[in-house]
C-alpha cells in the first residue's frame, strides 16, 4: 500500500467519532422533526450510520479508490431506503458530513478525502445496473438454486440438504455444487437482506444450512492426483465470514493440494508464526468486507518483510474485488480470484510462476 495514503486513512479514522457527532448536529439542525420521524434512538442510529461511512471513507483513502467509496455509499443508501429511511435524509447526512470534513481535516488529507466524497455524491445521480452480479441468472443450475433457496426461506434445513444430495446422486460434482448452487444461493440471501426482504435470522439460518450441507458433501470428495503443494486458507482479523473461504479451501483439496484451513479471524502474529513453521506454497486470504482492506494490506506487508516467508504467494478474493478493479494490486497480492473455481486456476498459475 501507499504509505502516505495509509497514514491519511488513519487520520480520518482518528476523528470519526467527533466528525460523526458534528455531522448529526448539522443534519438535525436542518430537520428538527427527526426525533419524531425516527424515534427516541434517532441520534445514536444516525451517528452509527455516519461513523460507518467515515470508516469506509478511510479505507477508500488508503486504497486511493474513489470507486470503493462510491459503491459503499450507493450500497448503504439502497439498504437504508429499503428499511424506510428517507433518501433526502441520507443525502443531507452525506452532504453535512462533507462540510464537517472540509473544516476539520488537515491538508492535504482534506483534498484527498473531499474529492472521494464528491465523486461518490455525484455517482448517486447515476442509476446503477447490477444485473451483471445476478449470480442465479448466470448459474448453470438455476432451477436447483431456486429450489434450494425456497427451502431455506421456509426454514426447512432437511429439505435444503435433500436438494443438494439429490444433485450429488445425479452426478453433479462437488465443485459444481459449490460454484453453481451454494454460492449463488448465498449471494442472493445477502442481496435479500440488503434490500430488507429477509431478517438477519433468516440470513443466518441460510448460512448455517449451507455450512451443514458442505460438511455432508465431504464424503463425496474425489481428490485429483497429489500436487505436493501446500496452501493455507484464512481471513484477516475481525473478519468472521468463512463460507466462501471454506469453499476455496475445499476445492484446492479436490485439486490435489495439501490444505490447512485456519478459518476466519486468525490473529496476525499467530498466522505469521504458522507460515514460518509450515512454509506453504500459497496463502489464500479471504476479505469479505471493504472495511478489512487496510488490515489485509498490512498483513501482506508483514509477510513480504519477513525473510522466512517473504516469497510466499498470496491469493486474495472477496466481494470488494468484484466491484472495484485493481484493489488487489495495491495490497501487494500475487493474484485475485472472483470465484472459488477461478481461485484454483490462479493458485496453480501463481505457484508455477
Amino acid at each position: 500500500m501507499d504509505q502516505t495514503a495509509k497514514q491519511a486513512s488513519f487520520i480520518i479514522d482518528s476523528v470519526t467519532k467527533a466528525v460523526a457527532n458534528w455531522t448529526v448536529d448539522e443534519h438535525a439542525g436542518l430537520n428538527p422533526d427527526m426525533p419524531d420521524r425516527y424515534g427516541s434512538n434517532w441520534r445514536v442510529d444516525w451517528i452509527g450510520h455516519t461513523m460507518g461511512l467515515l470508516h469506509m471513507l478511510a479505507q477508500s483513502v488508503a486504497m486511493r479508490s474513489p470507486e470503493l467509496f462510491s459503491h459503499s455509499l450507493r450500497w448503504t443508501h439502497d439498504s437504508f431506503e429499503a428499511r424506510g429511511i428517507r433518501e433526502s435524509d441520507l443525502l443531507q447526512n452525506a452532504n453535512a458530513m462533507r462540510e464537517v470534513l472540509s473544516k476539520e481535516l488537515p491538508p492535504p488529507v482534506d483534498k484527498t478525502a473531499l474529492a472521494i466524497v464528491d465523486a461518490a455524491l455525484e455517482s448517486l445521480r447515476v442509476k446503477q445496473d447490477d444485473s451483471a452480479y445476478d449470480s442465479i441468472e448466470n448459474s448453470k443450475e438455476k432451477e436447483t438454486v431456486l429450489t434450494y433457496l425456497a427451502a431455506i426461506l421456509e426454514s426447512n434445513g432437511a429439505a435444503a440438504e435433500s436438494i443438494i444430495m439429490s444433485a450429488v446422486e445425479r452426478g453433479v460434482p462437488v465443485a459444481a455444487i459449490y460454484e453453481n448452487i451454494l454460492s449463488p444461493a448465498q449471494a442472493r440471501l445477502g442481496q435479500m437482506w440488503h434490500r430488507g426482504e429477509i431478517s438477519v435470522a433468516d440470513e443466518h439460518f441460510g448460512s448455517a444450512t449451507t455450512q451443514a450441507v458442505m460438511s455432508r458433501l465431504r464424503p463425496h470428495f474425489k481428490p485429483a492426483s497429489a500436487r505436493h503443494k501446500l496452501m493455507v486458507g484464512t481471513s484477516t482479523p475481525g473478519d468472521l465470514h468463512e463460507i466462501g473461504l471454506r469453499m476455496v479451501v475445499d476445492l484446492f483439496e479436490l485439486d490435489g493440494w495439501n490444505v490447512v484451513y485456519l478459518g476466519a479471524n486468525t490473529p496476525v502474529a499467530d498466522l505469521i508464526e504458522f507460515l514460518e513453521r509450515r512454509s506453504p506454497d500459497l496463502l489464500a486470504l479471504s476479505i469479505s468486507t471493504a472495511l478489512m482492506l487496510r488490515d489485509a494490506g498490512e498483513l501482506i506487508e508483514r509477510i513480504r518483510e519477513n525473510e522466512k516467508i517473504g516469497s510466499t504467494k498470496v491469493l486474495i478474493g472477496g466481494p470488494p474485488f468484484r466491484f472495484v478493479d485493481g484493489l488487489w494490486r495495491q495490497l501487494g497480492a500475487d493474484g485475485c480470484a472472483s470465484s472459488a473455481t477461478q481461485a484454483i486456476e490462479l493458485g496453480n498459475q501463481i505457484v508455477a510462476s
